[in-house]
């Protein structure tokens, strides 16, 4: 991240943010929809000295989006990690729809060249794999081209019970986005 500027998505406490400052970012951008969470991030980056390379705002992530694509803004990094959509299989479908539209806004403010970090704690995403196949169709929307750098999921501090694979709920994918 050094000497990059990073957008964090639902950015809620500010870690991806705050650690991408850490790691030596030009500026860091979070948004969150909550007044809560934009104060505790912005709490949090007072704590770690990162103060003047982070801002945080509260406004909603898709009218942010939109007009971050209206004014031209372009992100050397850009995470997306909003609330759980999909909280059963049976609401897969809609929480698709709304993660395919998310993804393409993020997409289309990654400066080409850039990385992207899209998650999930949807345990029904996770589990149906159908968070890739979201971001194709997000890329598609937004005229860009995606390559997979990494997959991965929770850490291994959160062990996963044999006896309960709805415990697997977390997924995180990494794309260079030309």
């Amino acid at each position: 991240a050094a000497g990059k500027t990073v957008l964090d998505l639902c950015c809620y406490s500010g870690g991806f943010g705050l650690m991408a400052a850490a790691a030596g970012a030009a500026a860091v951008t979070g948004v969150d929809s909550s007044a809560a969470a934009v104060e505790l991030a912005a709490a949090n980056a007072r704590l770690n000295g990162l103060e003047d390379r982070c801002a945080f705002v509260r406004d909603d992530v898709s009218t942010f989006l939109r007009a971050a694509l209206e004014g031209g803004e372009a992100f050397d990094i850009v995470i997306l990690d909003p609330p759980k959509l999909a909280p059963n299989k049976s609401s897969l479908g809609r929480a698709a729809y709304k993660y395919k539209k998310l993804n393409a806004l993020a997409l289309g403010v990654v400066r080409s060249g850039g990385i992207f970090m899209t998650c999930s704690c949807s345990g029904a995403m996770t589990q149906s794999g159908g968070l890739s196949k979201v971001v194709q169709g997000a890329a598609a929307e937004a005229e860009r081209q995606v390559t997979l750098l990494s997959k991965a999921g929770a850490a291994p501090d959160h062990p996963l019970h044999p006896a309960y694979p709805e415990g697997e709920y977390l997924t995180a994918l990494t794309y260079r986005v030309v």
